[in-house]
């Protein structure tokens, strides 16, 4: 008989994706403060930062799809090279970095078709009845049964091999308590700070400030996700 599930079992990957990665995500957390002052204390890194956000927005959703895996998989794994804990690259680390590309590429994709769905629905600006409305939506929608679900079934796809009825019998309680779980508690507690800043940030600070945020998560992300399940036979 297998051991009773407890909270603590589903706090653990998380804890040492932390305790794993902690260095990663203070160095991204001191880059993105440092931005945030430096967007209002240095007229130069205000510029900058206004022709990025110009440029990115010339290019549409499938540039924020190219410039999400840039942050989610090349930028997370160089810094990972320069502060540990891995400073080798491997063929399997080759390997699973382009599948994590695409896949990150595609959650760019959706996460500013969610953008756009947000300030549809809830407007722009930092008013509190806009940036309340959007972080509750987030957390309590949009992590918890669609983006955290859809990443499982990515883990799933490469740890069992693509067959999508097999994935969607793969579905139930416990998949998603061992699974999602996991990430769910890390990801509140990484991005509920953040988000709260993140949204009451001027529109052009947003962009640069999401994509370093997310290059210190998407490096825990990988490692709760898919810790867990037995490789594929």
């Amino acid at each position: 008989m297998s051991s009773p599930w407890t909270l603590r079992d589903a706090l653990r990957p998380g804890l040492l994706a932390v305790r794993r990665f902690y260095r990663v995500f203070l160095f991204f957390q001191a880059i993105a403060i440092g931005l945030y002052f430096s967007y209002y204390h240095i007229p130069s890194v205000q510029a900058s930062v206004d022709i990025f956000a110009n440029w990115k927005a010339s290019g549409g959703i499938f540039l924020s799809a190219l410039l999400t895996a840039l942050a989610g998989t090349l930028l997370p794994e160089s810094v990972r090279t320069v502060v540990g804990p891995d400073r080798t690259w491997s063929p399997d680390r080759l390997r699973k970095l382009g599948w994590n590309f695409l896949f990150f590429g595609f959650n760019g994709l959706l996460v500013d078709l969610f953008y756009l769905l947000q300030s549809f629905l809830f407007g722009v600006g930092a008013k509190w009845q806009v940036v309340l409305p959007k972080i509750a939506f987030d957390f309590f929608c949009f992590i918890p049964f669609v983006a955290l679900p859809m990443s499982v079934s990515y883990f799933l796809w490469l740890e069992l091999g693509w067959g999508p009825l097999r994935i969607l019998r793969s579905w139930n309680w416990p998949l998603y308590r061992d699974r999602v779980l996991p990430l769910l508690f890390p990801d509140y507690m990484y991005w509920g700070p953040i988000l709260l800043f993140l949204y009451g940030l001027p529109m052009n600070l947003q962009i640069p400030y999401f994509l370093l945020a997310f290059s210190g998560w998407s490096l825990a992300f990988v490692f709760i996700g898919s810790h867990g399940l037995p490789a594929k036979e």
